[in-house]
């Protein structure tokens, strides 16, 4: 007994350690995600016009009558899907700043683990599978840390699937508290898709399952099931959209709204072209899953092996799904890895791991240590904003301080912050919402500077395209980032050092701030222009940086641009070389190398 209480004992501090370290890990991520700022600017708006937005407040291209939205349904999802929880970000913000949102995120995930370690233990699965498996779904969080409305479907979906496994297995009654939930999390986030699917799964699944006598349910208390899961189908479309999530989701119309979205994209496609580095807690549920899946076979219960099935399947088309499956598959994974090892190891087995237990505390408490050395954060919480990764505060900061006037053509990731920051005076071009297709597809165009988009060739006499836009919407200032999310620097940004009309006036690590040379902008050009050196250097020092610890090929094209930008052709042929040593058999940059190195060539000749 004295032995048992002793384990025991040791076993929450070993997890009260573990949370710890999670905790720690997720508090010293500054704030950085640039949905964020749109969203407490929405909940701002909501909280002072006393209503939900109708259209677009933020862009003054979008509220042009020419580019009257093709897509309303859409429009009028991203406006009103998220109000409750834009809200209360907004009031979390104002009053305890960025520390109340850092605060919430960390409760957030650390609850989605609990919740889920819970489960674990209400199941009986061992100690051990539960410190390995609670481990993968922490490393799993780390891809989601963006303080957004989506944390709240990270912890609903386990919290949904535990009170619908609680009628199975249990006489509680956390199934009362299924509606209640359902209504809220319709109000926060779009997510609450997730949720129907599941409770429509249940739904179908124990229908079988009584209908074969495969379970005996007393009649009353399924009466009392689908009674509580029907109203949760029907309070969740009690919100401003009612199901266009459900529409929107399955609609092909809408799939190129999410072109160039890294969240939209495979997670095997970052993997393959080494945009990103393996999330190893994914990797490790992702191969688990069906080993497990085919070894128990008919064994697993069939809604949960149809929910992890569907969320798998969901997870390797888009990257963002991975956020869902994986607490829900640890859940099922872990149960039936127990069971696994219960059949296969037997009692003896058994009982040598529990006498080996000091020796595996030990090796638990030391992969804890690991870990934290390895990839824990040591400069300390700050409970700051990422201005020097993801936040253009300095820039922002240069603009409102030099009132610099005139419409603003801006990257979308800075969108929300310049709205957040200056809102109603100045209205952006686009942001991260991605409302309207049109405004989407001629930022692209500007962004990618071309010159047509009907030729390669432009017509004699003709402006490219990229300066009609601009000309176009009146625009003088120019904020830029210097890298996208790919590492890709954009190309009107190598364009506008070299153009006469446009004088660089700001940079810094993450942006830069080109006006256009007119009467209204010579006071600030006479004050503050740089000479165009200036950001071939910043791009270069970045690029060069980031490509040394980061395999992404896309930080040695970008040296590669760059260079060729500035008429440096042999480092360019370098820097493409290198890109194609990390990417060998791409086209495009075997291309480039041949075409650089031709022009080298001729340049040596000449």
């Amino acid at each position: 007994m004295h032995k048992t209480r002793v384990s025991v004992l040791a076993a929450v501090l070993l997890f009260l350690l573990l949370f710890s370290v999670f905790a720690y890990s997720y508090l010293s991520l500054d704030l950085w995600d640039y949905d964020f700022w749109w969203h407490i600017s929405t909940g701002r708006l909501i909280v002072e016009t006393g209503s939900l937005p109708d259209a677009d407040p933020f862009s003054f291209v979008s509220t042009l009558q020419e580019n009257e939205n093709l897509r309303p349904k859409w429009e009028n999802f991203v406006l009103k899907q998220y109000w409750l929880c834009q809200i209360l970000f907004y009031f979390i913000f104002i009053k305890a700043g960025p520390a109340g949102i850092i605060i919430l995120r960390t409760a957030l995930l650390l609850l989605t683990i609990l919740v889920v370690l819970w489960q674990l233990r209400r199941w009986g699965v061992s100690f051990y599978i539960c410190f390995v498996l609670v481990f993968l779904l922490f490393l799993v969080t780390t891809q989601f840390t963006g303080e957004r409305p989506v944390l709240f479907s990270i912890l609903f979906t386990p919290v949904v699937f535990i009170m619908l496994e609680d009628f199975k297995h249990r006489r509680g009654k956390l199934l009362y508290l299924l509606p209640p939930l359902m209504l809220l999390w319709a109000n926060i986030h779009g997510g609450f898709i997730i949720g129907n699917i599941m409770i429509m799964v249940y739904m179908a699944v124990e229908g079988l399952k009584a209908l074969f006598k495969k379970v005996e349910y007393p009649k009353n208390r399924l009466a009392l099931f689908y009674g509580i899961t029907t109203l949760s189908l029907a309070f969740s479309y009690i919100n401003p959209t009612g199901w266009d999530a459900f529409l929107i989701a399955l609609s092909p119309k809408y799939a190129f709204l999410q072109k160039d979205v890294q969240e939209y994209a495979s997670p095997f496609f970052h993997y393959l072209n080494k945009l990103q580095g393996i999330n190893t807690g994914y990797a490790v549920l992702a191969c688990l899953f069906p080993i497990l899946l085919i070894i128990r076979n008919k064994k697993m219960d069939l809604a949960q092996a149809i929910l992890v099935a569907g969320l798998f399947i969901m997870a390797a088309k888009s990257s963002r799904f991975i956020a869902f499956f994986g607490p829900v598959a640890v859940m099922v994974t872990g149960k039936e890895t127990n069971i696994l090892l219960q059949d296969l190891l037997k009692n003896r087995a058994t009982k040598r791991i529990q006498k080996a237990g000091a020796s595996v505390f030990i090796l638990f408490l030391l992969s804890i240590t690991v870990f934290f050395l390895a990839y824990g954060n040591f400069r300390g919480i700050n409970f700051g904003v990422a201005k020097n990764r993801t936040v253009p505060v300095q820039a922002v900061d240069f603009m409102e301080r030099n009132r610099l006037p005139g419409n603003i053509y801006n990257s979308p990731a800075f969108g929300g912050y310049i709205t957040w920051r200056a809102y109603p005076d100045r209205m952006t071009f686009i942001d991260t919402r991605w409302i309207n297709s049109t405004v989407q597809f001629e930022w692209r165009w500007i962004n990618d500077a071309l010159d047509s988009i009907y030729s390669e060739e432009l017509h004699e006499g003709r402006q490219p395209l990229w300066r009609r836009l601009l000309d176009h919407y009146n625009i003088n200032l120019i904020m830029i980032n210097l890298m996208d999310a790919y590492g890709t620097a954009p190309e009107l940004l190598l364009k506008l050092p070299e153009d006469r009309q446009w004088a660089l006036v700001y940079a810094d690590s993450i942006c830069a701030i080109f006006v256009r040379n007119v009467p209204a902008y010579e006071h600030i050009i006479e004050q503050f222009e740089q000479p165009k050196e200036n950001i071939y250097n910043i791009i270069i020092a970045e690029s060069a940086y980031k490509s040394v610890y980061k395999q992404n090929p896309n930080y040695l094209i970008t040296l590669g641009k760059t260079f060729y930008a500035m008429g440096r052709l042999e480092d360019a042929v370098t820097a493409y070389r290198y890109a194609s040593k990390r990417m060998p058999g791409n086209l495009w940059i075997k291309k480039k190398v041949d075409e650089t190195e031709a022009e080298l060539k001729q340049k040596n000749e000449d």
